[in-house]
């Protein structure tokens, strides 16, 4: 604003302007340097039904009520799943019913501001009162910031990271060591790999699998990125992941899985086949390293690794998860919800909340944290693994009409998977059923 001031006063005034400099003037209180004059009780939704997420969540709530000193309470409830916490926020909001803070994916988020439901927290970030330093500001991931920030609401901060993931590669290090194989690192090399640490016996049927493809949208947005792809045109208006990358991806799923040496699997089913050595790879989320380490029946190494890349000297994959938003309510619930949000970020907490969850902290400074580096020395040599790719992830779109795009990705996933359409023919009915949904919701 002062930029724009200064303009305007060259422009319009150039004899009047003063060389002088002016005197400083105090920045104007925003919305986020209101007072707390009482208490404040504030509700929270959330999609964790389940330990150890939800009692590590319950834990921080707990504490954060003890010691806040500010007269905030907060009571966290659960709504069931991602699915029906937003189907229950989306009736809130037609009743006027909604709860202070919201767990949210971005494209929920994109979907509550049809109602202009969700508050920027950006003059809260950065209230000299209440937000957090510069130094602190900057110790949060660029990317997450990204993927907070709404490019189709003036690229505001509609929510802050909290339950993020990384879409990696789980590798069997015992069977690839036994068949003298490599870890991969590009595509060419992993699907070499796949065919290699399959088995098959003397009828041809698949005994020992490669690879484990759950199908998803996630998925296959990190694997455009790792072909060197993007997901988004540069007007925002179009897909780009309809293009060769996006091809490329399909028919590496086609070709694995029609010569039986990749596999779609059911439910869950591919993490005790990785437990038990019956599959050397699978990619999916880092919060799944709690799974694997609940279905090993024994001593088993494994680890975790980069996915496959296009170029290994620019490794990309996808980061993703669930927010915090902080929806429309009054000027000190909005400020209490804030400063709830920014504690459960601060360094400590964001530590706790890593090794109790699983989840990736949201600050670079945790893996500096005691509580970190001993649980990944005891328990979790693996989450550290899982943090060192960190600085490769990029964030999904955040438009409008994702959660049906999604829809369409992972239909084109299911009809190459199960042969019934070929890549090139279910990348184009995709790609044209996307592009007419972000059209819809311009």
């Amino acid at each position: 604003m002062r930029i724009g001031a200064l303009t305007l006063c060259l422009a319009l005034l150039p004899a009047a302007c003063s060389a002088e400099t002016p005197p400083a003037v105090a920045e104007p209180p925003t919305v986020a340097d209101v007072e707390l004059t009482g208490p404040v009780s504030l509700s929270f939704w959330h999609a964790f039904t389940s330990d150890p997420q939800k009692k590590a969540l319950d834990d921080l709530i707990g504490e954060f009520n003890r010691t806040n000193g500010r007269g905030i309470t907060v009571t966290a409830t659960s709504q069931g799943t991602y699915t029906q916490l937003y189907e229950k926020t989306l009736r809130a909001i037609q009743s006027g019913a909604l709860p202070e803070i919201s767990h949210a994916y971005e494209t929920f988020v994109a979907d509550y501001m049809r109602a202009d439901t969700v508050i920027d927290l950006s003059p809260y970030l950065t209230s000299a009162r209440n937000g957090m330093s510069a130094p602190q500001r900057d110790d949060v991931y660029r990317a997450y910031y990204d993927a907070n920030t709404f490019p189709q609401f003036g690229n505001r901060l509609l929510s802050f990271p909290f339950s993020r993931s990384l879409f990696v590669l789980y590798q069997n290090d015992e069977m690839l060591r036994a068949a003298n194989v490599a870890s991969p690192r590009t595509w060419a090399e992993f699907e070499r790999a796949v065919m290699a640490l399959t088995k098959k016996d003397a009828a041809g049927r698949t005994t020992q699998y490669g690879w484990a493809v759950p199908l998803d949208a996630s998925s296959f947005n990190a694997w455009v990125y790792s072909m060197g792809g993007t997901l988004m045109a540069a007007d925002n208006r179009t897909v780009a992941w309809n293009g060769k990358e996006g091809l490329a991806v399909l028919s590496t799923i086609e070709r694995l899985v029609k010569g039986g040496y990749a596999y779609v699997p059911r439910g869950f089913d591919y993490q005790n086949d990785f437990a038990a050595s019956r599959l050397a790879f699978f990619m999916g989320p880092t919060t799944t390293r709690a799974f694997i380490t609940a279905a090993l029946r024994g001593s088993l190494q494994w680890s975790i690794q980069q996915i496959p890349q296009a170029d290994p000297a620019r490794a990309r994959t996808v980061q993703y998860g669930a927010n915090l938003a902080v929806m429309k309510s009054t000027p000190e619930k909005q400020l209490a919800s804030w400063l709830f949000v920014k504690w459960l970020a601060e360094r400590d907490q964001t530590a706790r909340w890593a090794v109790q969850s699983y989840f990736m902290p949201v600050r670079r400074s945790a893996g500096d944290a005691p509580v970190v580096k001993d649980f990944w020395t005891q328990k979790d040599p693996q989450g550290k693994q899982a943090f060192e790719l960190l600085a490769s992830a990029l964030p999904e779109p955040n438009l409008r009409g994702q959660q049906e795009v999604r829809d369409a990705i992972l239909e084109a996933l299911s009809r190459v998977a199960t042969g019934t359409a070929t890549p090139a023919a279910a990348l184009k009915t995709a790609g044209d059923r996307a592009n007419a949904i972000l059209k819809e919701n311009e």
